[in-house]
């Protein structure tokens, strides 16, 4: 992959596939209208509707018990998805809005949201989206 070898370092590898596809989205936005890409972020939804972005109140208005469990820990594992990958984005040099964690839910919700994942086989569909992405 492109991405990987601009660096010295094998920055990436280190990723699941998911993540991977998520830096790369936000490296792309990152690039501006250098980006083959630009003209499609401009039609993108500013906001996804996904457990892992709702807020405490939105999470206590689910009311079931295992609902508000489900959102609490769609929250847990995309903060740290999101840990994993903020050191890899920050040697990427991506601008600070990008870096933060509510780019980073955008960012899975669009990969989500755009039907790149597959839920069979997720890392099969992932790489292909991503040889076009480079």
């Amino acid at each position: 992959m492109k991405l990987c070898l601009l660096h010295s370092k094998p920055i990436l590898l280190t990723l699941l596939p998911r993540q991977v596809f998520t830096v790369c989205l936000v490296y792309e936005i990152n690039k501006g209208k250098v980006s083959p890409w630009h003209p499609y972020f401009l039609h993108l939804p500013r906001s996804y509707s996904i457990l892992a972005a709702f807020g405490e109140l939105e999470t206590q208005a689910l009311q079931v018990d295992y609902a508000i469990w489900a959102a609490q820990k769609a929250v847990t594992k995309a903060k740290y998805e999101w840990e994993q990958a903020f050191i890899r984005m920050k040697e990427l040099k991506l601008k600070p809005p990008l870096l933060t964690f509510k780019a980073w839910i955008w960012a899975t919700g669009t990969c989500r949201q755009a039907n790149i994942e597959d839920p069979v086989m997720p890392e099969a569909s992932i790489t292909l989206s991503l040889k076009t992405l480079v």
